[in-house]
C-alpha cells in the first residue's frame, strides 16, 4: 500500500467518487462525541491562520486522521471512482462541514467561497450523464442505508435525520463564529482558505496486491467503536463479491434491516454494553456453534464459523434474516399465555442465557415440534429458573447449562419438550439441579423471601399467583402482567417489617415476638398494592390495614388470601385478626399454587398436550 498526507484540496478539489461499500456500517458520528470536536479542530486553524495572516507567518498543518481507499474501475462516467475501506465517518462528516459552509457563504453572498467551496463538494457534469447517472454529482457517496437522507441533504431538503442535523450543527457554529468578527467576509475567507490548506489527512491508497478485507479488520477490530456486526458484515459481502454476488440484492434482500435504528440500540447483558445486533449474534452464534466464547471474541469466533461451516454466503445471510424475525417476535411476544409470561419473568429477572436454547425451539416449524410440545418445554425452562430464584441458588453455570440443553434439543427436535425436561432433570450439583417440590415448598413456607432475594424475584412470584388466581368468572381488570403494570405495583408486607408500633405480639409469647421478625418477610405475609397505597399503609394497625385494602385493592391475592380465608381453611374467624398461624396458613395455600405454576417433571410429563397449556 501507499500512503501520503494530503490537504482537502488532493481529496476534494478534482473529479472523484467516494463510495462508501454497502458492507459498512450507516452514518454514526454526533454531536459530543465527534462533530464538536471537529468544529473546535477547524475553527483553531482557521484562527491560527488568522493571527498568522498580518505577519505572513507559516502555520502548521492540522491532522485530522487517515482514510483508506481501494481503487475500483470506473462506472458509466470518466470519474476517478475509490471505494472508502476506512475512514467513512470523517470523510462524509467533511461533506457535511463543507456544505454547511458553502450554506453560510452563500447567506452572506460570498460568491468567491460558493465557488471554492462548491469545487470540493460536487463533480464536473460534463464527465458523466446526469440525467442517469445523478448521484455522480457528489464527491462521497455513502452506504446504501443513508443515501436517501444523503441525497435529500445534498439539496437543501430539511430533514430531521442524523445527517440532516450534522450539517444543521455546523451551520449553527459557522454563523455564530462568523458574528463573532468585525469583518464577517473577510473571517469566512479565510476559514475556506484553511479548508484548502491547513486541513491534512493521512491517505493511504491499497495497491492490487493489498487484500482490503485484511486492512479493514486490522484497523476495525482493535479497540475502536467499530461493532462486532460491522467486521460481520464487511466479512460476508467480500465473501459474496469474490463469489460474484449481487451484493444489492443480497443487501436489500436480507441485510438492510440490520442498519436500522432498533438494531443499533445499546443492550446491556451482564456488565457489558452492546448494539441489540451484536447481542442477537452472540446468541444466534452459540445456538449454531454451542461453544463457549467471549463478547469481545464474537467476530473471530463467526469467522471461524464460517469458514468450517463451508456454507453459500446467501445461505448464511438468509438464515441471520429468519432467526432474526424469530427474535423480533420472543422480543415482542404478547404478554399472555404460557410463553408470554415466561418471556416476561426472564426479562424482570435479566436472564438470558436461555435465548440461545429459545431460538432453536422457535426456529424449529410446527410440522417438527408443536407449539403445544414448544409451550410444555417452555415450562420446564421456566420452572427451573424460578425455582432456584426463589432458592437463590447460582446462576454461574446457566451458559453452560442451555448450551447443553441446545445439543438435547437438537437431536430430538421433534419431541423437544421431552428432552428439555429430560435433561433438566439429569442436572447435578448446587450450581445445576433442579430444586425439587419439597425444596421449593420448604423455601416458599420458611424462608424470609423478602429480605433474602433481589426484589424483582418476589415480585415475578406475587404477580404469578396473581394471575393464577384469576378465573373466566374475573373481571378482566389491569392484571399485574407486563413490564410498564408491574412496574405500577409494589410489594407490601401485610404484618409490617416494624411490627412492634401497632401489632404486640400475644401475651403468652414467652420469646415475646422475636421470630416475626423473619416471619413477616415471608410469602404468607407479602401482597401486591400500588406505589401510592403502601405509603399509606404503613405500620398501621390490622383494622385500619384491612379497611383500607377492601376500599382500594381489586387483587384476588388479596382478596381471595388475606381479606378472606384461602380455600380449605377451617378459620372462620379468618379477617378479625393478622398473626402468626393465619400468616403460617396462608404461605402454605400460596406454595401449593407456585408448585402448579412451575411443576416439577414428573407433573409435566403427566400433563396432557392442549392445543393451549394453562390459561
Amino acid at each position: 500500500m501507499r500512503a501520503d498526507t494530503v490537504d482537502l484540496r488532493r481529496i476534494f478539489g478534482r473529479d472523484v467518487r467516494y463510495t462508501v461499500p454497502l458492507f459498512q456500517r450507516p452514518y454514526v458520528w454526533n454531536q459530543d462525541d465527534n462533530w464538536s470536536a471537529l468544529w473546535e479542530d477547524i475553527r483553531r486553524t482557521a484562527e491560527r491562520a488568522e493571527q498568522a495572516a498580518p505577519t505572513g507567518e507559516t502555520v502548521a498543518p492540522h491532522f485530522l486522521g487517515a482514510v483508506v481507499f481501494d481503487e475500483t474501475p470506473y462506472l458509466s462516467s470518466s470519474l476517478e471512482t475509490r471505494q472508502v475501506i476506512d475512514g467513512q465517518q470523517r470523510l462524509t462528516t467533511l461533506q457535511f462541514f463543507l456544505f454547511a459552509a458553502r450554506l453560510v457563504a452563500a447567506t452572506l453572498n460570498h460568491e468567491r467561497s460558493v465557488r471554492l467551496l462548491s469545487k470540493f463538494l460536487e463533480n464536473d457534469e460534463d464527465l458523466f450523464d446526469r440525467a442517469q447517472h445523478p448521484d455522480h454529482l457528489y464527491k462521497v457517496w455513502p452506504t446504501n442505508a443513508d443515501r436517501n437522507e444523503f441525497r435529500a441533504v445534498m439539496l437543501g431538503q430539511k430533514g430531521g435525520g442524523r445527517l440532516a442535523e450534522a450539517v444543521a450543527y455546523f451551520e449553527r457554529e459557522i454563523d455564530a463564529w462568523l458574528a463573532e468578527a468585525a469583518e464577517p467576509q473577510e473571517r469566512l475567507a479565510m476559514l475556506v482558505h484553511a479548508l484548502r490548506e491547513q486541513l491534512r489527512l493521512v491517505i493511504i491508497d491499497l495497491e492490487e496486491h493489498d487484500d482490503a478485507q485484511v486492512v479493514f479488520e486490522t484497523l476495525n477490530s482493535r479497540g475502536t467503536p467499530l461493532e462486532h456486526a460491522d467486521l460481520i458484515k464487511n466479512l460476508l459481502f467480500r465473501d459474496a463479491e469474490r463469489a460474484g454476488a449481487d451484493v444489492d440484492r443480497l443487501y436489500k434482500t436480507y441485510w438492510a434491516p440490520f442498519d436500522q435504528d432498533e438494531w443499533r440500540v445499546e443492550q446491556t447483558t451482564g456488565r457489558i454494553t452492546r448494539s441489540r445486533l451484536d447481542v442477537f449474534l452472540t446468541y444466534w452464534l452459540t445456538m449454531r456453534t454451542r461453544r463457549e466464547f467471549t463478547a469481545s471474541a464474537l467476530f473471530k469466533e463467526f469467522e471461524r464459523w464460517l469458514h468450517s461451516a463451508s456454507l453459500p454466503t446467501e445461505d448464511v445471510f438468509a438464515e441471520l434474516r429468519r432467526y432474526a424475525k424469530i427474535y423480533d417476535l420472543i422480543d415482542d411476544h404478547p404478554l399472555q399465555g404460557v410463553e408470554g409470561r415466561f418471556l416476561y419473568r426472564m426479562k424482570v429477572l435479566q436472564t438470558s442465557t436461555p435465548m440461545p436454547l429459545l431460538l432453536f425451539l422457535y426456529g424449529l416449524d410446527k410440522s417438527v415440534l408443536s407449539p403445544p410440545r414448544r409451550q410444555r418445554a417452555v415450562k420446564a425452562i421456566d420452572s427451573f429458573l424460578v425455582r432456584r430464584a426463589v432458592l437463590n441458588l447460582s446462576t454461574r453455570d446457566y451458559n453452560n447449562i442451555f448450551r447443553e440443553l441446545v445439543a438435547a434439543v437438537a437431536r430430538h427436535p421433534d419431541h423437544a419438550d421431552e428432552a428439555v425436561i429430560e435433561a433438566l432433570s439429569a442436572m447435578q450439583g448446587h450450581h445445576r439441579h433442579w430444586p425439587s417440590d419439597s425444596d421449593f415448598r420448604m423455601s416458599l413456607e420458611q424462608d424470609p423471601l423478602y429480605s433474602r432475594l433481589v426484589r424483582r424475584s418476589v415480585r415475578i412470584l406475587l404477580e404469578a399467583l396473581e394471575d393464577e388466581l384469576r378465573t373466566d368468572h374475573t373481571e378482566q381488570l389491569t392484571v399485574p402482567i407486563g413490564e410498564q403494570v408491574g412496574a405500577k405495583l409494589t410489594i407490601e408486607h401485610v404484618m409490617p417489617q416494624s411490627w412492634r408500633d401497632n401489632w404486640p405480639p400475644y401475651e403468652n409469647d414467652m420469646s415475646e415476638g422475636a421470630d416475626r421478625d423473619e416471619l413477616v418477610h415471608t410469602l404468607g405475609n407479602l401482597t401486591l398494592v400500588t406505589a401510592r397505597l403502601n405509603p399509606t399503609l404503613g405500620n398501621m394497625a390490622w383494622e385500619n390495614k384491612r379497611q383500607w385494602l377492601g376500599r382500594h385493592s381489586l387483587l384476588r391475592l388479596t382478596h381471595g388470601t388475606l381479606l378472606s380465608a384461602p380455600p380449605n381453611t377451617d378459620i372462620s374467624d379468618w379477617a378479625t385478626t393478622w398473626d402468626e398461624h393465619r400468616i403460617r396458613r396462608r404461605g402454605t395455600y400460596l406454595a401449593s399454587l407456585s408448585l402448579g405454576i412451575w411443576p416439577h417433571a414428573e407433573d409435566l410429563r403427566a400433563d396432557p398436550l392442549s392445543a393451549e397449556q394453562g390459561k
